[in-house]
């Protein structure tokens, strides 16, 4: 995967914004000062990294502006581009190259079914193969270190169980 262009990033919190040339390689991103430099600023790997590019437009210095935002495990990173089309273009490539797979890029989610202790349960249906399921979404900040490896194994146990009586476990989608 290569895919590259100019993004904009701010310098600190409220601060001023600047542009860069990014390159991505991989799951490597690399930002360069400017387009054809041969040294980089800056390399940010994506492996382990989130996407969340459903924020909201902004007016910033006189333009309007697309953010995304890549959640790594020990900060956040909000880049901006300045039409629509080419923050389109840059999640699509993001996207492929972590890996990226969305909930509701499979399944359109219906009414509620129940609620438990940690999440909540939703009817469902799986776009491709038109089959009624239910989709249980857990929110996993309120889950203990303890209780979020008890998830972790019931979902490995749920992969390998396939029995008539025992309800089938077909995808898992974190974020």
């Amino acid at each position: 995967m290569h895919f590259e262009g100019e993004i904009l990033k701010k310098q600190k919190k409220g601060g001023s914004l600047k542009q860069y040339w990014f390159v991505l390689l991989g799951k490597e991103l690399y930002s360069y000062k400017q387009q054809g430099d041969l040294k980089h600023k800056e390399m940010k790997s994506l492996a382990g990294v989130y996407l969340k590019y459903e924020l909201d437009v902004i007016e910033e210095e006189g333009e309007t502006l697309y953010p995304f935002m890549l959640i790594f495990p020990n900060k956040r990173r909000i880049y901006y581009l300045r039409t629509e089309a080419e923050k389109d273009k840059w999640v699509l490539a993001i996207k492929k190259s972590i890996g990226y797979a969305s909930l509701h890029d499979f399944y359109e989610l219906k009414e509620n079914l129940g609620k438990g202790k940690y999440g909540l349960v939703k009817s469902a249906v799986h776009k491709r193969t038109k089959k009624d399921c239910a989709v249980k979404i857990i929110k996993k900040k309120e889950l203990s270190l303890k209780d979020l490896e008890l998830l972790k194994r019931e979902i490995e146990v749920l992969k390998v169980c396939q029995h008539p009586n025992i309800i089938r476990f077909f995808d898992v989608f974190e974020n």
